[in-house]
């Protein structure tokens, strides 16, 4: 929000009221949001409802091999279907703020739990005495 406040030069609390629809964009403020790759969806302005026209970049596959997590147990966790898991991963479709926000957290915490575990297992793990010699 405060991002998207400075590069509209408004506000944030300015930016809130547009976006609750309390007040009305101006021309200038549609074509700065234009400029930096908005597109209003409606033209007579009621409600202000934005979206961004270009698609993050996500790198499902990393996400995969940083959490060690089959795709289908990864999609499970984060609360989506694995059809629509899949979509993501061919670009057709794209995650919601939410669900992105939740395959992050997932993510991060599926790898430190992972490395939290490799370390825990070499610290506690006895070493093998040497091998006696048989005479």
């Amino acid at each position: 929000m405060q991002k998207l406040a400075e590069a509209m030069g408004v506000r944030p609390q300015n930016l809130n009221a547009y976006l609750k629809g309390e007040r009305k964009l101006g021309p200038k403020y549609i074509a700065r949001l234009k400029e930096i790759g908005f597109k209003i969806d409606n033209t007579d302005n009621t409600n202000c409802v934005i979206k961004n026209e270009k698609c993050p970049e996500i790198d499902l596959s990393g996400a995969i091999e940083l959490s060690n997590t089959p795709a289908s147990r990864l999609a499970q966790l984060v609360g989506v279907s694995p059809a629509t898991f899949t979509a993501w991963e061919n670009g057709t479709a794209t995650p919601t703020v939410e669900e992105l926000s939740r395959l992050f957290n997932q993510v991060v915490a599926l790898a430190l739990s992972s490395r939290h575990a490799a370390t825990t297992q070499a610290t506690t793990e006895p070493e093998t005495p040497p091998a006696q010699a048989t005479a």
